[in-house]
This record gives structure tokens, C-alpha cells and sequence, in this order.
């Protein structure tokens, strides 16, 4: 069970929509936008966003012309997905656990809010980084958004994942019992050297204020360190 303990968002999910609410706040990410227009993500590019959650920025994306695939661990909040949209993008919206599985295609740009803090062992935030270099176009781009200031530091329990627990919802202003979930948040030093060591090469990186439902995260935008062949340093000429 220990290795699994990130699948009690799920869990969190059914018990909020078995009260009768959402989990997430509609009000899409600024910082998705933002990225997009900076480096000229079209409606032609291939989209991936990793941890969809209830689709607030996929939603968005797609009601505007992009071509946008979102993905997420939980059955039921890619089911509410589909619900919200009355079914209008089946096809945009998968059940995928990214820490087994993988995609059969690449993408131009891959964007992820707040989602590394949930995986709590190392070998879990690894995963997450090389699914994203696996599935990165060598010209493509990544926007990684995680909680905390640079400066926090949170290591959740990994055994009381699923244990419930006392949360007010932010949509109904009601304390409801939901899973405890996990949460690692880690130093700013620390999520850059954990980034380059899955050479991943950092384009950008800064604390923002503005991320819906949270205080203070930790933006990076990066790429693909690629490697460099021998032949492409030898002088032909010689």
C-alpha cells in the first residue's frame, strides 16, 4: 500500500463529488496562459497536461481551438471532466497513471500545476520528470508549477494517505471527511537539482502569488537537455 499511497487523490475525489461538489476552483491558471503566448504555443501544437484535475485550464484550452490532452490518475475526476463538458471531448480527457504507464506520442508543450507535490518518494518524482522528457518534442517545452515558497519544506506520512480527515471545501464554505492525501514540498535549491538531474534543462524559474487555491509556488519552464553526439563536434573539414 505504501507505494500507492498516491492514488488517495481519487479517493478524495469520490468522497467530495458523493457531497455533492467540486473539489478544484473553475478560475483557470494565468501562468498556462502566459506560457503559451511567450513561446508561441499555437493551436497547431500538441498539448498534454499532466494531473487535469476537474479541467479548469484543459477546458479553457480547448474551448479556445487548442489541441490539448489531459491526463489524469483518478477515474472519477476524469468522468467529471467529461461531465462538465457534456461529453463535447471524450477524446482530450484519459485515465493514465504516469508513474506505470506512458503515451504512444510526443508534445510541443507539456504543462503540470501542482501536481509533483503529490508523489513523496524520490523514485515517484523521477518518474514524473522522465515522463515528461520521454514524452517532451526535442524543440518543446514544460511548465512545471509546485507548491510552496522556496523555501518550505513538507514530507507527508505516506501511511495515512487514505485516512480521512476534516477539510473545508473552498466551493461550499463546508467541512466535509475526505482521504488525507500526500504531500511533498521541497526548497527551491532542492526541486532545481532534482529537475537537472532527470536532464531536464531549466529555461525559467520563480516564485508566484497567483495560482488559484494556492498561496505561494514555485514555477519553472524547461526542456530537454539533449545530447550531444560525437560526430556533430568532429570537423568534417579536417
Amino acid at each position: 500500500m505504501k507505494n500507492d499511497y498516491y492514488k488517495a487523490y481519487d479517493k478524495r475525489y469520490r468522497q467530495t463529488y458523493e457531497n455533492n461538489s467540486l473539489w478544484e476552483i473553475s478560475e483557470r491558471t494565468k501562468e498556462v496562459i502566459d506560457t503559451l503566448k511567450k513561446y508561441k504555443i499555437t493551436k497547431n501544437s500538441n498539448i498534454l497536461e499532466l494531473g487535469c484535475g476537474e479541467g479548469r485550464d484543459a477546458i479553457y484550452l480547448l474551448d479556445n481551438g487548442y489541441n490539448v490532452l489531459g491526463v489524469d490518475y483518478s477515474f472519477a475526476v476524469i468522468d467529471k471532466c467529461n461531465e462538465l463538458t457534456n461529453y463535447k471531448y471524450v477524446n482530450n480527457f484519459k485515465q493514465l497513471d504516469l508513474i506505470e504507464n506512458s503515451l504512444n506520442e510526443k508534445f510541443d508543450f507539456i504543462y503540470s500545476v501542482a501536481v509533483i507535490h503529490m508523489f513523496v518518494l524520490d523514485e515517484h518524482r523521477n518518474k514524473f520528470y522522465n515522463f515528461i522528457y520521454d514524452h517532451l518534442k526535442d524543440n518543446g517545452i514544460a511548465l512545471i508549477i509546485s507548491m510552496g515558497d522556496g523555501t518550505l519544506e513538507i514530507n507527508s506520512d505516506l501511511e495515512k494517505a487514505f485516512d480521512d480527515t476534516k477539510r473545508v471545501n473552498i466551493n461550499t464554505n463546508k467541512e466535509i471527511m475526505v482521504a488525507s492525501t500526500s504531500c511533498r514540498v521541497k526548497k527551491i535549491d532542492e526541486m532545481k537539482k532534482e529537475i537537472q538531474l532527470n536532464n531536464l534543462e531549466i529555461l525559467e524559474e520563480k516564485i508566484i502569488d497567483d495560482v488559484p487555491s494556492f498561496n505561494k509556488c514555485m514555477l519553472f519552464i524547461v526542456k530537454k537537455k539533449l545530447e550531444v553526439k560525437y560526430e556533430d563536434l568532429y570537423d568534417k573539414t579536417w
